[in-house]
């Protein structure tokens, strides 16, 4: 975990030289340099007790996670092995006290993925072009040269497989030719989180061979048994393992 701070007294300073009565002057320079300070230090502590929140959970060991601060906004940055530890260190920075928007940065490192500049062989989550879309295109392009092959024979042909082409791509675009593990974990990772009523629900989601196994803190059953109900009904899904543990919240 890494801070950046960026203090910017060098002007207030410059003003405070320029200034005609030096008495005055230098109030005014230490009541700015006071309040800077404080600033300083009041984004120190958020972007600390942050770290220590993404520090105490033990699904985010591995990550590697910079957090920085501007005011009570907080940018997440780094890298995360799957979408499930994206969307837990977001859900956790934003439950901290004092934290107001979080802007989540984070890069999902994907097995195989070729290297883009600026990334280091990762890509953001939300650069990873959808792999449904993919497979669109190549299916849609396949059509076409078939349907203009076809044309040159019959000029009614090509209409008919053209159009064909064009229903099936755009079926395709909705369903994804091969759901993996890696579609199934995003799905239902970005379900939980967009759920408010799970917003205290501490879970991590790994997929094998499109069985999903779910660990981790739910305060009550009925939020355990709605955590399982999405993760059922994900497509793609063929079982679900619970281990998550019911654990009451505390009363601050």
């Amino acid at each position: 975990m890494s801070r950046n701070f960026i203090p910017c007294l060098g002007l207030v300073l410059g003003a405070a030289m320029i200034a005609g009565t030096p008495a005055l002057a230098s109030g005014t320079v230490t009541e700015v340099v006071l309040h800077q300070s404080g600033a300083q230090d009041a984004s120190m502590d958020l972007a600390e007790r942050v770290e220590k929140a993404l520090a105490a959970n033990k699904n985010l060991a591995a990550a590697d996670i910079d957090v920085k601060v501007e005011g009570t906004r907080v940018i997440l940055e780094g890298q995360v092995s799957n979408a499930a530890q994206r969307q837990t260190a977001e859900r956790l920075a934003k439950r901290v006290k004092g934290v107001t928007t979080v802007d989540n940065q984070i890069a999902l490192r994907l097995a195989g993925a070729p290297a883009r500049e600026g990334t280091k062989g990762s890509v953001l989550a939300g650069d990873v072009k959808d792999t449904t879309e993919v497979a669109a295109e190549k299916t849609g392009d396949a059509l076409d040269k078939t349907g203009s092959a076809i044309g040159k024979a019959a000029s009614a042909t090509k209409d008919a497989v053209v159009t064909g082409a064009e229903k099936t791509r755009d079926a395709v675009t909705g369903v994804p030719e091969k759901i993996d593990e890696t579609w199934i974990t995003s799905k239902i990772a970005g379900k939980i989180n967009a759920d408010d009523a799970l917003e205290h629900v501490d879970v991590d989601v790994k997929v094998n061979k499109n069985v999903v196994t779910i660990t981790g803190d739910v305060p009550s059953a009925a939020l355990r048994d709605r955590v399982l109900r999405i993760a059922r009904e994900t497509e793609g899904v063929a079982s679900v393992v619970d281990q998550m543990t019911v654990r009451p919240r505390s009363q601050d």
